[in-house]
């Protein structure tokens, strides 16, 4: 490691050049790295939602849509103001029925634009529907919006948090400091880093938006301990070597390599398990998160060092007093305490573990409970209790069928807990007009009956048609009149005189369903479901469904947002155990070679999964619901990153003991870890406590907010309950190690002077 050290060392002015380069490259590519919004798209090949989703995005047009509900308004003044945004240029579609949309003074109109949601048509026609209400007088809400601003209000938020967070990080790094100027290095080296890391995920292709949002501010509080284990270092060594600070830094650097290499394997460990999941995000997220590290380590190895030689000299003149306090007093009462610390936590453990296995998962972000909710989740939930639900399911068939989809229509219709939980059913195959299937073969005659067309005008149309498909035409020719009308519609500057008035809406109407339910390949049923996306009656009714309709058809796939629930409901139970247990092996067996102990990594896995058990029992106890990718999440990150406060401690106690009695090398273990473990907490805790606090996403604040309280309950953990496990288990501890063979006190462990990284 002296080699590398020195030749780092010597070379620094070419990786500042190196560092400038990169960072200059990296900063080009954030802005072209792409953001998925939809957690469904990483759910696994085989589902139902993820074929439904390939399936619809290459065959049917999205149209954007928008649903406005207008307040205090009588029945005439609504279907007043219904007729005026019908007229706007760029409306395709406009649903208001006065038996079902209007009740209580209350007005609910659904507009579907002509295009998709980013189309400047349906933009500018969305900006008309508003201009309308506004100008209308009367209070209105929008529980849909066209285009929520949903990434730039993140971005902004973000821009806020990592503010207010480096801003108390950096009080937290003053307030634990050996010298004021030493902090300057901080900024210089996170901010490269995460530069870096941010790059980089255009390497990528695309992340999510959870790997895009939390990244940042999570590698912040997980790779912060590497600079300052390196600081530290070259703090103590140029108290050695006064007058040569390369010296020192070749010395401190050739020590923290190894030492920031070895404990940052936690961390990657926990984020590592993430990837293992059936669920992609976890794929996306972990290997970003890891990515982090790597950045955050190549960072703190190779510009570092120079950065602290050039401020070497500022750090001897600002050198200060230790703010830390020492409390021994800690140690001592804890190790007194121990009969009853042990004892409560073991109920603790236990009721935490009773309580976790009994939250109440939810798997779509509209349904995470949050003290923040935007304006557009009121609006919506308040739309929902006035109307009921605008809950979309939909069955895609291979095309070709008729009766067999109108079949799959009526066996979704009677199914489910309650008559009216499915409220309304639309296939193409099962649209009348004029008491005619729009699908079924029609002569001249019925075409001219059902659409009001005269009779000679129908059968050159009919006439025409025939040529066009290359058959001959007959008095008994006939034809789907829905072909025939897609030829009207292709062709409408032959027949534009002779067709009637009424024709305009038979167009739009017709051509509307076709777009959203005739696919290239597929068919598309859709219904409406007057329940929550997560209610037990719609689990139960996919669970009821999905065998009955593919015993009609056996191509048939779901799709909709309450499908793409069940699917990650699915899917969760099996990977919550996955990502558990690999955690724990992962970390067991680090551990195992570190202090070369089966016993002692037992104990301390032990700890922090006992705070873990403790920190999603809140959930239960408070009454709330939990997204179930955070509980993924902050488990692997939870056990990756705290259980370092762990290993700090026991090394610490295992060599004191070397030289001192087992109650006072715990007190002073105690006592010399608190400034570590208080300043990495308290940065993990800032970090996760402002991100909870100020982002309106609600799986986001839900990330920040259990990162926050896991923390400080595995730091409660770590200096309350470990110290009395390790005093009372200590004899049979040192029975565990496996190599080399003599008690734990004689261990040859990491200098227990330095704090490790997570």
């Amino acid at each position: 490691m002296k080699r590398l050290a020195e030749f780092i060392v010597k070379k620094r002015i070419l990786f500042f050049i190196l560092f400038a380069a990169i960072t200059v490259y990296c900063a080009l590519c954030i802005p072209r790295v792409q953001v998925e919004y939809d957690i469904s798209t990483y759910l696994p090949e085989d589902t139902d939602t993820k074929q439904a989703l390939d399936i619809m995005d290459k065959e049917f047009e999205t149209f954007g849509a928008a649903t406005f509900v207008v307040k205090g308004v009588t029945d005439v003044e609504a279907n007043a103001l219904a007729d005026e945004i019908k007229k706007i240029d760029g409306v395709a579609m406009f649903s208001f029925s006065p038996d079902s949309d209007y009740k209580d003074g209350n007005a609910k109109f659904s507009v579907s634009y002509d295009g998709a949601k980013t189309d400047v048509r349906a933009k500018v026609a969305y900006a008309e529907t508003v201009k309308i209400l506004n100008t209308s007088g009367y209070k209105f809400t929008v529980p849909k919006p066209l285009d929520n601003n949903y990434a730039d209000t993140l971005a902004s938020e973000m821009i806020v948090i990592i503010a207010i967070s480096a801003a108390v990080i950096l009080l937290v790094l003053l307030f634990t400091s050996k010298s004021f100027a030493e902090v300057l290095a901080f900024p210089i080296v996170f901010v490269v880093a995460a530069v870096l890391n941010m790059g980089t995920n255009f390497w990528l292709g695309k992340i999510s938006f959870v790997s895009n949002t939390v990244c940042i501010i999570l590698q912040l509080a997980l790779a912060i301990d590497y600079a300052i284990i390196l600081c530290h270092r070259f703090t103590e060594e140029k108290d050695k070597k006064p007058q040569n600070p390369k010296s020192a830094l070749v010395a401190a650097l050739a020590k923290a390599i190894p030492e920031i290499a070895s404990s940052s394997l936690t961390t990657i460990s926990g984020l590592v398990a993430l990837m293992f999941m059936q669920l992609g995000l976890g794929f996306d997220l972990g290997i970003v998160l890891a990515k982090s590290i790597v950045c955050s380590l190549i960072t703190v190895f190779f510009l570092m060092p120079g950065l602290l030689l050039l401020l070497s000299k500022p750090m001897d003149k600002t050198r200060h007093r230790n703010f830390v306090p020492r409390l021994r007093f800690w140690g001592r009462g804890v190790v007194k305490a121990r009969y009853v610390l042990i004892p409560v936590f073991v109920a603790l453990f236990a009721a935490g573990a009773a309580f976790s296995q009994r939250i109440d998962y939810v798997y779509s972000n509209e349904d995470i409970d949050t003290s923040r909710p935007t304006e557009t989740v009121v609006a919506k939930r308040e739309c929902e209790r006035i109307f009921g639900y605008d809950n979309t399911f939909a069955i895609l068939v291979e095309k070709g069928d008729c009766a067999t989809e109108r079949e799959i229509v009526e066996t979704v219709k009677r199914m489910g807990k309650y008559p009216e939980l499915v409220d309304s059913a639309l296939a193409l195959s099962c649209i009348e007009y004029n008491g005619a299937y729009i699908v079924d073969d029609v002569s001249p005659a019925g075409f001219s009956e059902v659409t009001g067309i005269d009779g000679a005008t129908a059968e050159l149309l009919f006439s025409m048609y025939a040529l066009s498909i290359g058959e001959t035409y007959t008095p008994e020719f006939s034809a789907s009149m829905l072909d025939v009308l897609e030829y009207v519609m292709a062709n409408e500057g032959l027949f534009g005189a002779s067709l009637p008035p009424a024709f305009g809406e038979v167009k739009a109407l017709f051509g509307f369903a076709k777009s959203q339910l005739d696919g290239e390949k597929h068919s598309r049923l859709v219904f409406n479901l007057n329940a929550g996306l997560e209610d037990d009656a719609v689990f139960a009714l996919i669970k009821e469904l999905t065998p009955a309709v593919k015993a009609i058809r056996k191509d048939a796939i779901f799709a909709g947002s309450s499908m793409s629930a069940y699917d990650l409901n699915e899917s969760f139970s099996s990977d919550n155990v996955l990502i558990t247990l690999l955690t724990i092996i992962f970390i067991y067996i680090i551990l195992a070679f570190t202090f070369k102990s089966w016993g002692i990594p037992a104990v301390l896995v032990l700890a922090i999964q006992g705070a873990i058990f403790m920190n999603f029992s809140l959930p239960f106890i408070t009454g709330g619901n939990l997204f179930f990718f955070t509980y993924l999440i902050i488990s692997a990150i939870q056990m990756g990153a705290t259980i370092d406060y762990a290993i700090l401690l026991t090394n610490r106690f295992g060599q004191l003991k070397t030289a001192l009695n087992r109650r006072d090398a715990m007190t002073d273990a105690v006592s010399g870890s608190f400034p570590t473990v208080f300043t990495s907490g308290a940065i993990m805790c800032v970090a996760g406590f402002l991100v909870g606090a100020l982002t309106s996403d609600p799986l986001i604040a839900s990330i920040g907010m259990y990162i926050g309280t896991g923390t400080l309950i595995s730091v409660a953990c770590v200096l309350l309950l470990l110290p009395a496990l390790l005093y009372t288990l200590s004899p049979l501890l040192d029975k565990t190690i496996i190599k080399p063979r003599h008690p734990m006190k004689k261990l040859r462990m990491p200098n227990p002077s330095l704090p490790p990284s997570r």
